[in-house]
């Protein structure tokens, strides 16, 4: 079920409406001119926007309640954005030559659950939250709100500005669903990220679906072969087949058709995932190369037999991640006002007075 970002705001609760009208008292309007490196807890410590993770929290679970899907999309949405410029929220960016626009990023989801949040935050908090923040945190409460472990985020970030023709173009960088090991590894390589970093990360399928598009390839034409990926579990083969008819037109409405990633257990953060791969079940090939090449099996069998080793691997893997080509210099990047309109630095201002007393502030930090 679509929910518009004045959806999601239309279901926030009372506690959270009251929770967010307290931030009044302590988020002045304070455009930061000098922004410091990453750091737990940035809003709270520099008093730009104290409660600021609160109120994104609050808009996660409201949306999550309004559509159950959209806690997986948000934490794909991270890496979607992380994975091209860094995280920036350029992928938030409406227009011409936009990350949205690109084919790997056509079926991202939950722009307007972050749209939302940044709407009640540029309430209370005029020009103090980045788009770039609202994306990481509301990823880290997704994972909470499925079952898996809550956890500190860096903050700080500042948002890209507009993108261009000559802008980096994602499917030159997101990995896909049927990237062999090697492949996918070189993708993960090109972010300074390691192989452990790619199958811990890869853990995040214990959540969130796949169009048949993605994998319909291994259910009735495996490279070229015209038979099953042998790999495949025949029952679990058999099941699929019942959702994704086989079909040769790319216009075919059926491979819009939305499967679990993890079968049966597509809205809980548990080891399903592995288990189901160990047993042949991976929907995607990446997936089913996680559990069987000899590079990453290993590491993937581990991580998949414990949650509290799992959880510790996820969050430092994903940390990295989100420190990806990060913008906190204020010449590189800017806070929006609206998290789909980029602004370029020309268009920036600032009254001379104002600048100053910011630069003050800032020179305490």
């Amino acid at each position: 079920m679509a929910v518009s970002s004045k959806g999601v705001i239309s279901v926030v609760t009372t506690r959270v409406l009251l929770a967010v009208f307290l931030l009044q008292s302590v988020c002045d309007f304070k455009l930061p001119t000098v922004q410091a490196d990453l750091e737990v807890g940035y809003y709270e410590n520099t008093g730009l926007c104290s409660g600021a993770e609160v109120v994104v929290a609050a808009v996660v679970s409201a949306a999550f309640d309004a559509d159950p899907t959209v806690t997986a999309s948000l934490i794909r949405l991270q890496f979607h954005d992380c994975f091209v410029q860094g995280c920036d929220a350029s992928i938030m960016e409406n227009g011409t030559f936009t990350e949205r626009t690109s084919p790997p990023d056509l079926t991202v989801r939950g722009y307007n659950v972050i749209d939302a949040a940044k709407a009640a935050l540029e309430e209370f908090c005029p020009g103090s939250v980045s788009c770039a923040d609202i994306i990481t945190i509301a990823a880290r409460d997704s994972i909470a709100i499925l079952g898996g472990p809550t956890f500190p985020v860096l903050t700080g970030r500042l948002d890209g500005f507009p993108r261009g023709p000559d802008s980096p173009d994602p499917s030159d960088f997101l990995p896909g669903p049927n990237f062999t090991i090697p492949m996918a590894t070189e993708a993960f390589a090109q972010k300074n990220l390691s192989q452990v970093d790619m199958v811990n990360l890869l853990g995040a399928h214990t959540v969130g679906v796949a169009q048949c598009r993605f994998f319909v390839d291994r259910l009735y034409n495996f490279l070229g072969t015209g038979q099953p990926d042998p790999d495949l579990d025949p029952t679990y083969g058999d099941y699929l087949r019942k959702i994704c008819p086989d079909t040769t037109n790319s216009l075919d409405p059926s491979l819009n058709t939305n499967v679990a990633l993890d079968f049966k257990s597509e809205f809980k953060w548990d080891l399903s995932y592995f288990t189901n791969v160990k047993q042949r079940r991976g929907l995607l090939r990446i997936d089913d190369e996680l559990g069987t090449n000899t590079a990453t099996s290993p590491h993937f069998t581990q991580i998949g037999s414990s949650n509290l080793l799992f959880n510790k691997e996820f969050i430092d893997s994903l940390t990295k991640m989100s420190q990806i080509g990060v913008t906190t210099d204020p010449a590189l990047g800017n806070i929006r006002e609206v998290c789909e309109i980029a602004i370029a630095p020309e268009t920036i201002s600032m009254p001379f007075q104002l600048e100053e007393e910011v630069l003050e502030a800032h020179s305490t930090f």
